[in-house]
């Protein structure tokens, strides 16, 4: 997904801000570096590839938090923020283990969390506006 100016909704700034918060845990960024270096290389990288890296970025803000993560926030409601800090984790887990990213299987693992049905689908629906 990108915005009207068609930039993507994650920057390279995104990025470096999971970089620095991945070695805080002494964690290795070395994926990461190199998700950067393909979504904003002169050559960019075909839309599914693109997709996938925006997956595992994602994913890796779900579990150490950030600038990307506050991106996806920002576009839920206080409650709906309170559930996905709450379950970040899981849903990271969760999204990590799926083959095909779609509204459905991730609200309804949203639900198995303890979600009602309209903040499932919200969350469900930013996270995926992030990474499409």
């Amino acid at each position: 997904m990108t915005i009207s100016t068609g930039e993507s909704l994650i920057t390279a700034a995104d990025i470096d801000d999971l970089i620095v918060r991945v070695r805080l845990t002494a964690g290795d960024p070395g994926d990461l570096e190199s998700a950067k270096a393909a979504l904003f290389s002169r050559a960019a990288p075909d839309p599914e590839a693109a997709r996938l890296i925006r997956q595992r970025l994602l994913v890796t803000a779900l579990h150490h938090g950030g600038a990307l993560l506050a991106k996806l926030l920002s576009r839920l409601s206080p409650r709906e923020t309170a559930m996905v800090r709450r379950y970040a984790h899981r849903l990271a887990n969760f999204l990590d283990a799926l083959e095909v990213w779609a509204a459905q299987p991730i609200m309804l693992a949203l639900m198995r969390f303890g979600l009602p049905y309209e903040e499932a689908e919200t969350i469900a629906v930013a996270v995926l506006v992030l990474v499409w």
